[in-house]
């Protein structure tokens, strides 16, 4: 990049810098501002534990990510995890780890801290787990070693077809049992201390300020409680960019996906009310975003 690219882009002049006309074509973008008042927040919080260097801070967003056809989620109940996540050889992680998913298109794996059963030895042992399809919003529950292709293999390749949907799918195979999603969003941090600090501080931060903004509007949800339009927020395991630390990715079940980065609890009202509510984004904090088919499950 020359000095004059430079300049621009230190200046904020270059087009990528104001993505806003790109990202209007794949989602609506919010005209409110993406932070809200301190006075606003529920939950009191250190802003140095959200400070990023100049080059970090300064770097654009937008295209710094890059969104996925599919997103397999799986339930290991923990917040952190070893460097990689999946290499634990001999369990179920390793299975789905290794299945082939090169003919569904960009696949992204991720573990994640929603609940198991904590009653069956087997999940305990990684040998069964259950697995979150996105953004599709659909459960497989029990997948082992022994069933692992077979259900992947069934479940994507109904997602994966034009107007593939839930009604279309199995209700078990080989043992794993398939649920519609409760929940009409689901919101995703990365707390993945052990692959970098930053994430593991700003994670339960920025989580406490959701679920009590959530709660004080009426859609939180306890573990147990079945009533429909609640929104869900869990930890994931490295998501990619922990730079840009807080990373923030978001499903609705209207189809819009939005990785958010940047973002501190000053953001969490804001993504509520226009991303969560209305499937609106904030052009300056978006690494990536996506429009897919809505979900009527």
């Amino acid at each position: 990049m020359g000095f004059i690219n430079q300049l621009g882009s230190r200046l904020g002049l270059t087009e990528k810098s104001n993505p806003s006309n790109e990202i209007s074509q794949i989602i609506p973008i919010s005209g409110e501002p993406s932070r809200c008042d301190r006075s606003e927040c529920l939950n009191a919080f250190r802003s140095n534990c959200f400070k990023l260097n100049s080059e970090d801070e300064a770097t654009t967003l937008w295209e710094s990510a890059k969104p996925f056809d599919f997103h397999i989620l799986v339930s290991t109940g923990n917040h952190d995890w070893k460097h990689d996540a999946f290499d634990l050889p001999g369990t179920v992680l390793e299975s789905i780890n290794d299945f082939d998913y090169q003919r569904y298109g960009t696949v992204k794996l991720n573990v994640t801290s929603m609940a198991m059963p904590c009653t069956e030895s087997q999940y305990k042992k990684l040998q069964k787990a259950d697995v979150l399809i996105m953004p599709y919003f659909v459960w497989v529950r029990g997948i082992t070693t022994a069933n692992c292709d077979k259900a992947l293999v069934e479940v994507l390749d109904i997602l994966a077809a034009k107007h593939g949907s839930f009604k279309d799918l199995p209700k078990e195979i080989e043992g794993a049992t398939l649920e519609a999603d409760i929940f009409k969003s689901r919101v995703f941090l990365c707390s993945h201390r052990t692959r970098d600090k930053r994430c593991g501080k700003t994670a339960p931060i920025m989580k406490k300020e959701f679920d009590a903004q959530l709660r004080d509007m009426g859609y939180y949800r306890d573990i147990g409680d079945n009533r429909p339009n609640g929104v869900s927020v869990d930890f994931v395991n490295h998501v990619g960019g922990h730079k840009f630390a807080a990373n923030v990715l978001i499903y609705n079940k209207g189809g819009e996906f939005a990785w958010f980065a940047r973002c501190t609890p000053l953001n969490v009202r804001p993504i509520i009310n226009e991303t969560i509510l209305k499937g609106k984004v904030f052009p300056q904090i978006t690494r990536t975003a996506k429009k897919y088919h809505a979900v009527n499950w």
